[in-house]
């Protein structure tokens, strides 16, 4: 198991979910040579989480919440990322 350190107190306050993010981070697949992680929160993929790895700790720097939101297929998420490369 990893040392979870989290540098985002106020932000997990602020969402009420800090439990299920510890055991989300702790039970990270972490490949070597990995410095440097974003994964969608497994509890609500409105949530994004942004971090860090050094060594054999995972250090949570930042949670991102999707100002908007969309389910897509996959015929549009290959049409939303045509146009955005346009």
């Amino acid at each position: 198991m990893n040392k979870v350190l989290i540098q985002c107190d106020e932000l997990i306050d602020k969402y009420g979910f800090k439990e299920n993010i510890l055991k989300q981070l702790e039970s990270m697949k972490i490949e070597k040579g990995a410095e440097d992680f974003a994964i969608v929160y497994c509890n609500d993929s409105h949530y994004t989480l942004i971090g860090e790895i050094k060594g054999n700790q995972v250090v949570l720097t930042n949670i991102v919440k999707a100002i908007a939101f969309k389910e897509m297929d996959n015929s549009d998420i290959f049409e939303f990322i045509k146009e955005q490369s346009d």
